[in-house]
């Protein structure tokens, strides 16, 4: 009787753990999902207001120097793909340093281009939309 509870016990307990280290897992993933997501959505924000706003003032309206290179040489389609290589980079280097542990030197180095992307694309959806309405 008594080896019987003690099992009992013993399994509840695992359970318990195991269903908390995946709790713990599902809101670690749910956190850097959310960081991800809001990078590819402040340079969706910047790309959508660019592309409105080259349509209706041209591309001198693009305060960026390097944006305004690249859209002149060679069109939207550049445009999109460096959004793209932007997102794809940032974004895996935000990954790996996660799986390191993101502490110490990790932190800074998938925390702050992360910050930075996010922080960019919301200032360059901002100042377009206000060159739009200006």
């Amino acid at each position: 009787m008594v080896l019987g509870g003690l099992r009992s016990l013993l399994i509840g307990q695992s359970l318990e753990a195991a269903s908390l280290v995946s709790l713990a897992v599902g809101r670690a993933a749910s956190v850097w999902f959310l960081r991800l997501a809001t990078l590819a959505l402040a340079q969706a924000l910047d790309l959508a207001t660019f592309s409105l706003m080259v349509s209706r003032h041209g591309a001198a309206a693009e305060a960026n120097p390097l944006v305004h290179g690249l859209f002149g040489s060679f069109g939207m389609p550049a445009v999109v793909m460096a959004k793209l290589a932007l997102v794809l980079l940032v974004g895996a280097l935000s990954v790996a340093a996660a799986s390191r542990g993101g502490r110490g030197a990790w932190s800074i180095a998938g925390g702050l281009p992360l910050a930075l992307a996010i922080a960019a694309g919301l200032i360059g959806g901002i100042t377009n939309a206000a060159a739009i309405l200006g």
